[in-house]
């Protein structure tokens, strides 16, 4: 049986963290999580169904969620929103005493690899239960210390938002969810890839498939896209320092960077990204996505985090955005071409 794993992340020389049930802050204390009075109703007629806490951030700004294992935990869990596939760290599995059961093909960045699998009867954020299934578990190195990735396997159905000011993660049902109007900008996309979300943009008059990836430290495109960007506004970005993305493989040099001045994302443009620095390389993601001769991105947390918070439908394929005011020095990536204030979105 063809298992898959596409996730693209990952982070700087952590120290393996194998502590049953310690949940370990990297970053200060934030705000507290406090559900909107809309959600507050919803989440008391069901609330097995909605999940609201607080995160962590790695060093590289990337979000850690506190997740259970078979009623064990919580365990520190990468929030990447770039993997079709949910992961374990072998050091976890053996812990929990998870015996492999098959062995799979798991696709990170770079290459492919076979990795065992085991058998994974409860993964729950808080109260939310996020399915029982068979999971590749991968060396501690591979995922840089943490215990495991959340991918989007687990929120088929359901509407992920992320606060990256106050460091909360919210999940609910995208069905009947409240409706983001105020200072958020919507785009819609569509489901490709294992329930991965691809939004459309445009560099010039050049089309892009463009994906969000908070599992990934950094923002990387394939050379269809600095092809055909380069005579037009593509620039060839100069690397001062050896940059690296740790991935759930072996770790990826990154030698190779075009500038982008200027990006619309969204079929209308509703939303303009500048000065975006992509690492550019033939790598083994896009081409299982058969994307190696179609211009494409991932954009990771060195753009992403530029905004306050983030949502994703991954039922209508939809994501939103809220940002900071225009005239936030900390602005230098991500700002609003045109709000949606208002706008319907179902």
């Amino acid at each position: 049986m063809r298992h898959m794993l596409a996730t693209m992340g990952g982070f700087w020389r952590l120290l393996a963290v194998a502590i049953c049930g310690v949940w370990l802050a990297l970053s200060p204390a934030a705000a507290e999580c406090v559900p909107p009075p809309e959600l507050t109703e919803a989440q008391a007629s069901a609330p097995a169904e909605y999940a609201l806490g607080s995160t962590r951030s790695d060093r590289l700004g990337r979000v850690i969620a506190p997740v259970s294992v078979n009623g064990q935990g919580p365990f520190r869990f990468i929030v990447d929103t770039g993997a079709n596939r949910s992961v374990l760290s072998q050091q976890l599995a053996e812990q929990l005493g998870l015996i492999s059961t098959s062995t799979g093909e798991v696709h990170s960045v770079l290459d492919v690899t076979s990795a065992p699998f085991v058998q994974v009867e409860s993964l729950r954020y808080q109260n939310l239960a996020l399915g029982a299934r068979a999971l590749p578990m991968l060396q501690g190195s591979f995922l840089a210390g943490e215990q495991g990735v959340l991918g989007v396997d687990s929120m088929r159905g359901r509407r992920l938002r992320i606060d990256f000011v106050r460091n909360c993660i919210e999940i609910i049902p995208a069905q009947g969810a409240p409706r983001l109007l105020r200072d958020w900008t919507t785009v819609r996309g569509q489901l490709r890839f294992g329930h991965l979300v691809v939004i459309p943009a445009r560099v010039a008059d050049v089309d892009v498939n463009l994906f969000l990836d908070t599992g990934s430290n950094q923002t990387l495109a394939n050379p269809a896209l600095q092809a055909a960007v380069i005579g037009s506004v593509g620039q060839r970005a100069s690397v001062e320092e050896r940059t690296v993305a740790y991935t759930a493989g072996r770790p990826v040099v990154l030698d190779n960077a075009i500038l982008v001045p200027r990006m619309r994302i969204g079929a209308r443009g509703e939303i303009t990204l500048r000065h975006v620095t992509a690492y550019v390389g033939p790598f083994h993601i896009f081409e299982l996505w058969g994307l190696q001769d179609e211009p494409a991105m991932l954009i990771g947390m060195d753009v992403l985090s530029q905004t306050r918070e983030l949502a994703i439908d991954y039922e209508r394929a939809i994501v939103q955005f809220r940002f900071y005011p225009p005239d936030t020095p900390s602005v230098s990536f991500l700002q609003e071409a045109t709000r949606t204030t208002g706008s319907r979105t179902r």
